[in-house]
């Protein structure tokens, strides 16, 4: 009876345990449906692994320090064999070597674990974030320019009617970062790039990793060793710690090889195990550090990161760029001024200041639909073929009306010219033979006008800026021109910096006005294309180095077919979106269009 009732009790048990262990699955069979809470649990996972590995790379250092310094040079060396002239060099060049790698190491896991180059989210994700309901998505997303996604439909269900992006909001806090710089990277209708896992607007040269769950500031790749995504602020320690790290595993491989290949062939000793296992692991990790030392330093030379490395032989970059006064631009190049081959938008949003007399699109020239919220048509022109000194023909003269962009919510609309300023011109600066702006500017316009309605402080305040796209694929707006320059704007300008773990790059500084990273030749070119600065191809013909010709020789085929290609049509690499590139004038007898043209791709 007692054995009966026992396994009576032992049954119990098992089916209670069955039972739990089917709950168990079930509830986390139903927990991964749910894609969110999955991702949650993905990210959670790999920053947790992220945060172990550097434990275990410390141990791996801490345990070949002993082996070399106890096993090595103590025991073998110094007991054994009394050799003290190879004992101490081996241990002053393995500490000299350890102290730059584990000082770049921990400078590297300092800035990785406390002070990660992490975009800030935007209000939505961070309430969303924060909530612990399931079905709220990301049409739920609210508030300033962290808001819901473009073209996102009401939280209501309302099919009827889409909420306002919040990119559309004059007072959108955190869009004034982008246009308070002179040129930012911008999708084809003018505004900045959005990530609607962050809620946020992308800085320039910001990517969202999904490894992370979050937007990082010129992102190279996530690295669990350093326990953390690598980008902006740990960028110049990551290339230390790979090259100090690769330069101690090669005196670690070349002394326990030359040891251990004793060991071997003596007769009365025998190979030790330690020393075998750190050969072993001293050739492993001088290949992968080595490796990746060299791949980092060479995109350094070229301004790019992994990410933008993925895509740079075949993207284009897109930009908006700050347009120069209306009366600068007719002392430029009349013919652009007066009908300008590119589209626009005006900061703030919602602006609604109307363009200046006698400037109309070119007749001719086709235009884009852009896949944005707006759902508005956008011109895409060619630019024309300007020659230094040309006048402009009768077709600049067209009375078409100028393209305005009008926002999701019906009232803004984005103008040709943002300011007084750029809507005045004299007729001392007029070409004969076209029609000039009335001297009083826009006051001069009559009384029905809707100038009437913004006051000069207001049009003072906006800014307009044209959106221009690189010349050619694999042209990078941050390549400076050499590969000096940009190494120094990652490492420092010294070679104190270049060596010392102290200082952060000065890639971190986002103060300049012009841009939010410094940006090289290129977009100088497409500016001169514009006709936003003047033309100087005789001083700025040599301006693009010999090693970028080199490399562009080999593609010259394709950058010509790029270059005088007909409009993309839908069946293109951009998918519904028609568009025109702008053509490069080429005056006769200069060089630096053609070094431009052909050069700087990667």
């Amino acid at each position: 009876m007692p054995n009966h009732r026992l396994l009576q009790k032992q049954a119990w048990i098992r089916n209670v345990i069955a039972t739990r262990y089917f709950e168990a699955q079930t509830t986390m069979a139903f927990e991964v449906k749910d894609p969110a809470k999955a991702q949650r649990m993905n990210v959670a996972t790999n920053l947790w692994v992220a945060r172990i590995i550097p434990l275990i790379l410390a141990g791996v250092v801490g345990y070949a320090t002993y082996v070399l310094v106890v096993i090595l040079c103590i025991d073998y060396l110094l007991v054994r064999h009394d050799n003290k002239a190879a004992a101490i060099p081996i241990l002053v060049v393995y500490f000299v070597l350890f102290l730059f790698m584990a000082s770049s190491f921990l400078r590297l896991v300092y800035i990785t674990f406390f002070d990660p180059p992490l975009v800030p989210l935007g209000p939505g994700a961070r309430n969303k974030r924060n909530t612990n309901s399931r079905d709220r998505g990301e049409k739920n997303l609210r508030g300033g320019i962290g808001g819901s996604e473009y073209g996102s439909r009401d939280s209501s269900g309302d099919t009827s009617r889409t909420v306002a992006s919040p990119q559309d909001d004059p007072d959108s806090p955190g869009l004034e970062t982008f246009y308070t710089k002179d040129v930012f990277v911008c999708e084809l209708d003018g505004k900045p790039k959005w990530c609607s896992h962050c809620a946020i607007g992308k800085p320039d040269r910001a990517h969202h990793c999904s490894t992370s769950g979050r937007c990082i500031l010129k992102m190279d790749h996530f690295c669990p060793w350093v326990g953390g995504p690598v980008g902006e602020s740990n960028m110049k320690f990551f290339i230390q710690f790979n090259a100090y790290t690769a330069l101690y595993c090669l005196h670690l491989l070349v002394v326990m090889a030359i040891y251990v290949a004793k060991q071997k062939s003596s007769k009365t000793e025998s190979i030790q195990t330690e020393m075998a296992v750190i050969l072993g692991l001293a050739a492993f990790f001088f290949s992968f550090t080595a490796g990746m030392a060299g791949s980092s330093i060479h995109l350094a030379m070229w301004n790019l990161t992994q990410v933008e490395d993925l895509g740079s032989k075949t993207k284009i970059h897109t930009l908006a760029v700050l347009k120069p006064s209306y009366d600068r631009l007719l002392r430029i190049n009349p013919g652009l001024a007066s009908q300008p081959p590119y589209a626009e938008i005006t900061y703030p949003l919602g602006a609604g200041i109307p363009p200046p007399p006698n400037c109309s699109q070119q007749p001719g020239i086709p235009s884009i639909k852009t896949n944005s919220h707006a759902g508005q048509w956008r011109p895409s022109p060619v630019a024309p073929m300007l020659q230094p000194g040309m006048q402009p023909t009768s077709e600049f003269a067209s009375s078409n009306p100028p393209t305005v962009i009008k926002s999701s919510d019906a009232t803004a609309t984005f103008p040709m010219v943002p300011s007084a300023e750029q809507q005045t011109t004299s007729k001392a600066n007029a070409v004969p033979g076209t029609s000039t702006v009335p001297s009083g500017g826009p006051s001069a316009i009559g009384p029905s006008s809707r100038q009437e309605k913004y006051s000069a402080r207001d049009l003072k305040a906006t800014r307009t800026f044209g959106i221009l796209s690189m010349q050619d694929v694999g042209q990078n707006p941050w390549d400076l021109g050499s590969a000096l320059l940009n190494v120094k704007s990652v490492m420092g300008n010294s070679i104190i910096n270049w060596l010392l773990p102290i200082r952060r790059s000065p890639c971190c500084n986002h103060e300049s006005t012009e841009s939010y990273y410094e940006i090289g030749p290129y977009v100088e070119n497409v500016r001169r294309i514009a006709g936003f600065v003047e033309d100087h191809t005789s001083q700025n013909a040599s301006q693009d180095p010999p090693r970028r010709r080199r490399k562009h020789r080999r593609r010259k085929s394709w950058s010509g077919r790029v270059q005088d290609s007909t409009p993309i049509d839908g069946g293109g690499r951009h998918g519904d979106v028609e568009m025109n590139k702008l053509k490069e004038g080429r005056p006769q007898g200069s060089t630096e269009t053609e070094s431009f043209g052909n050069g700087g791709r990667s």
